[in-house]
């Protein structure tokens, strides 16, 4: 039974919260009565034994004066109750109040989306602005943290949230422990001043025994009762306040409390105060400069969710997230909202932007050839999107200009095109018919409308060049298949292309639809070198000597060509088994895969199928644009999946450690430790490219669109004769992995270079320049790769950080024979922050309502873009209205005092003790048993 409390000095504020200790006292043996018959019992005992007591001591003293009766049935009454009081058991404790103080968590959106404008007219601040005004200006940070934690946290593409500012306010227990502090210098005097008050009413009680001493000794027995009654009810009640205050004040001696000696200081307390210190907390300066829309997709989910996580949702008063509610990747908010609406704890979205899309058009991408030939056509085409509230009808531009000029005034064609605002792609294509050799650069441009909010996304370019001479490929066949007919047919007609071909069944006489036909592989390096690419279909490649594949081999490695093998089951599985053989040794280095072994059972292929199984692509596949069969990946997987696939493959062991995998033959039932058989791989050979492909069957393509087909193997061709086509000298060949990429990848650099006399070159290092968009030139240090087949091989890598067009050019030779080998790299923006504009109140209405939260979208007022600052204070004063604390106190009882025990214990025997010695003194004077 806890009897009061009395608060003690605070301890130190901890990392959640802030605890303080306090003074209870407790009758311990109060415990043992349960139930009101045993509180009926114990006072009717009490009662009967005090009652008892002072009939006796009535009858006892009959005789003597009454104040001296009285004083007698005082001291004897003191005495008993004394002994009550110590059957009872007062204890005291230093319990510990444990506060964990209310908690706020802020989450701001800093994804790509949140750098649109927060309004649908023309000077609007951006989304990331008016983020950055709330936090700055409303003042709903310090509202929020004047009685709470408040956390502050980034968030876009990463799984957890980044931790940008905290702010901790003075809770309600915080402001106690001050006022406790100041209440315990006080209670320190009082307990002075009740001491020096107790030590003089002893001294008073002992002159009034004197007194009675006095009187009786004298012979005037009837004036000694009053000074001996007085006497005797001082002396209990200043041993009553000096022991008292000496048992309650532990930390203090008897002569401190009467001011003989200074009181201690509180030293352990001081270092307690001084370790115990919080670390001090982030705390952000300029908003604008921290909140950065940089991120590549939106995870709201995921933010809650890790927010959940770190906090306890027990003291988690509310989580406020400031977004366009656009999630385009991990979690989705419903999922996370339910989380939190099982932990109690609720969310209150403020939306930013405008529920309807902005009206905006922009060029998503932009695909143009990298080296052409003077006269013959080609193709440029743009990918276009709006939004808006009505679909729009803009003009667009070609542009096409030298390198060094400016393109603003060089329209060379345009068309008007009508867009549809609900986010559908709309491609676009222009015929350009270069004229003009040498380095030129092209660009689209679309005149937007004047509501067009973002300007930047309105032009694209890219450079190119117009080379004199045409693509010479090689196709070579071990016997007339349905394959190499299409892809003979499709290179005889192209006219950018000059096709020998070399049937090897082939009979003399016979007629080729190709511009030359040979009768074996080229002899001598000069034949041999004039190709760029070489497709090889099923070949029976022992049909060549040791000697035209070191010559191959030197074709690859040193003059950048590119080698199109396509597997087949007649002649791959006869000379692959035939390891004894060096040439099959020397064939197995191209590939890059690893050849089957002889046992049937491991990697056997498939010949005769008879069902057609899809393929399996792999995430590089997805970044490949040779397999890209129309303008963009999504429309030329699904054209992949239309086309059914493929029967049949030439078994292989696996992939080469360099080599990159594009497809897996997806029958499950030919997987061995749940590999997949190779279908599609290609790896770098020197300074050429090397691709594999499990079997023909490519022209299945055509059975959805004769164009699929087409675009397949010309950009396949393209890809792997790149080395060749980019070629500025003969002593070298720049490459790199990726020509298009987004803005954060990071671009592999790959350079076989020669010296002056056609040596591979043997230097520590060599040094590209980077030229970025905005005009800035980087330094790429390349270094020789380790492994390779051919020395002077030198390799490198560089991370994009801006979009636009790249230029990376690698310098040899001195001044007056200088060579520069040059290589484009197109780097845009990821679209899928940009997709979809318009703010998602229909998630954030629904993350509210299912925890109980408010949506609060930040809508600014039309005509005043820049006038915010209304509208976000009165969001901000609805958050903090709905947004009440909730901190959590934990008492953790302490151990009984085990000083006050003993002070009390000594305290209540001195004062029974003179109880009952004043008692024996008064009855021996007066003569009493």
């Amino acid at each position: 039974m806890n009897l009061f409390a009395q608060s003690a000095p605070p301890d130190s504020v901890i990392s959640d919260g802030a605890s303080r200790r306090e003074i209870v006292y407790s009758l311990e043996r109060v415990a043992w009565l349960d139930g009101w018959w045993a509180w009926a019992l114990t006072f009717a005992v009490i009662a009967l034994i005090l009652w008892l007591m002072v009939r006796l001591y009535r009858r006892d003293t009959e005789e003597l004066p009454p104040l001296v009766r009285t004083t007698l049935i005082f001291l004897r009454l003191t005495t008993l109750l004394g002994l009550i009081f110590f059957f009872f058991g007062l204890t005291r404790r230093v319990q510990q109040l444990v506060t964990r103080q209310s908690e706020v968590a802020v989450l701001v959106d800093t994804s790509q989306s949140m750098s649109l404008p927060a309004a649908n007219e023309v000077g609007a601040p951006t989304r990331i602005e008016i983020a950055s005004q709330i936090l700055s200006e409303s003042g709903v940070l310090d509202k929020l943290s004047a009685q709470q934690r408040v956390t502050v946290y980034g968030f876009d593409e990463g799984d957890e949230p980044r931790e940008l500012d905290v702010r901790v306010g003075q809770s309600e227990l915080d402001a106690d422990a001050e006022d406790d502090t100041d209440t315990q210098a006080e209670a320190e005097v009082v307990s002075s001043r009740f001491a020096v008050i107790g030590l003089l009413t002893v001294l008073t009680a002992l002159v009034l025994c004197l007194v009675s001493l006095f009187l009786g000794g004298t012979g005037r027995v009837v004036s000694l009762g009053q000074p001996l009654l007085g006497g005797a009810v001082l002396i209990v009640l200043g041993g009553v306040l000096l022991g008292g205050t000496w048992t309650l004040n532990t930390q203090r001696s008897l002569a401190s409390l009467l001011g003989v000696e200074p009181p201690p200081a509180d030293v352990e307390a001081e270092q307690e105060t001084d370790e115990d210190a919080p670390p001090p907390s982030p705390r952000v300066e300029d908003w604008n400069q921290t909140l950065l829309a940089a991120g590549a997709q939106t995870h709201i989910g995921d933010a809650i969710r890790s927010v959940l996580m770190r906090h306890d949702p027990a003291t988690l008063a509310g989580v406020v997230v400031l977004t366009d509610g656009q999630t385009n990747g991990g979690t989705p908010a419903v999922s996370a909202a339910s989380l939190a609406a099982r932990g109690g704890v609720a969310i209150y979205p403020l939306g930013l932007g405008s529920s309807e899309a902005p009206v905006n058009v922009r060029i998503v991408d932009l695909d143009a050839p990298r080296r052409v030939y003077p006269g013959d056509k080609f193709s440029v085409s743009a990918v276009l999107q709006a939004s808006g509230t009505e679909d729009l009808k803009v003009q667009v531009q070609l542009l096409d200009g030298a390198d060094n000029e400016q393109l603003s005034s060089q329209v060379i064609d345009s068309q008007e095109v009508e867009l549809p605002v609900d986010g559908t792609l709309t491609g676009i294509r222009f015929e350009v018919e270069p004229e003009a050799v040498g380095r030129r650069r092209l660009a689209i441009r679309v005149v937007a409308p004047p509501e067009d909010q973002n300007s930047e996304d309105n032009l694209r370019d890219a450079r190119y060049e117009v080379v004199a001479r045409k693509l010479r490929v090689l196709a070579i066949a071990g016997g007339p298949t349905r394959e190499y007919r299409f892809v003979r047919n499709l290179l005889y007609r192209d006219e950018s292309t000059r096709l020998d071909v070399w049937l090897q069944t082939g009979q003399p006489g016979m007629s080729q639809d190709a511009d030359e036909q040979l009768s074996g592989f080229p002899e001598t390096a000069e034949a041999l070198f004039e190709y760029d690419a070489i497709v090889a279909f099923d070949v029976d490649w022992l049909q060549l000597d040791a000697a035209q594949l070191d010559l191959m081999d030197r074709w690859l490695s040193e003059q950048a060509g590119g080698l199109i093998l396509v597997a087949g089951p007649v002649y791959m599985p006869e000379w692959s088994s035939k390891r004894t053989d060096p040439r099959v040794s020397k064939l197995a280095g191209f590939f890059p895969v690893n050849l089957a072994t002889n046992n049937p059972l491991l990697r056997g292929g498939r010949v005769g199928g008879d069902t057609q199984w899809p393929l399996k692509f792999t995430p590089e596949a997805l970044r490949t644009e040779f397999l890209w069969l129309t303008y963009e990946p999504k429309s030329s997987f699904e054209a992949w999946e239309e086309s059914g696939g493929v029967y049949d493959y030439v078994g292989v062991k696996d992939a080469k450690p360099a080599a990159k995998v594009y497809s897996y033959f997806s029958d499950p039932t030919t997987a061995i430790s749940e590999e997949y058989p190779v279908y599609m791989a290609s790896q770098f050979f020197g300074a050429g490219r090397v691709f594999f492909q499990g079997s023909g069957e490519m022209w299945r393509l055509r059975g959805v669109d004769d164009a699929l087909f087409d675009s397949y193997y010309t950009k396949l061709l393209r890809w792997v004769s790149e080395g060749r086509l980019l070629r500025d000298s003969n002593r070298g060949i720049l490459l790199v992995d990726r020509p298009r990429a987004l803005v954060g990848e990071t671009v592999i650099v790959r350079a076989v270079l020669s010296d002056e006399q056609f040596e591979p070159l043997d230097v520590p290092s060599v040094e590209a320049d980077l030229l970025a968009p905005g005009g800035r030139i980087d330094k790429i240090r390349l270094t020789p790769l380790p492994g390779e087949p051919r020395a002077g091989t030198y390799g490198g890598r560089l991370v994009v950080r801006e979009a636009g067009s790249y230029e990376l050019r690698l310098t040899l030779g001195d001044a007056l024979e200088e060579q520069v080998l040059r290589q484009t790299i197109q780097v845009r923006l990821p679209t899928l922050e940009l997709e979809r504009p318009r703010r998602n109140d229909d998630d954030l209405k629904a993350v509210a309502a299912m925890t109980g939260g408010v949506f609060l979208p930040i809508d600014l007022p039309a005509g005043s873009a820049g006038a915010a600052d209304a509208v976000s204070v009165a969001a901000t004063d609805v958050l903090v209205e709905n947004i009440q604390p909730q901190p959590q106190t934990t008492v953790l009882p302490g151990t009984p005092d085990r000083d006050f025990g003993r002070r009390m214990h000594a305290s209540l025997m001195w004062l029974l003790a003179t109880c009952l010695t004043f008692e024996w003194v008064v009855r021996r004077l007066h003569r009493l048993a």
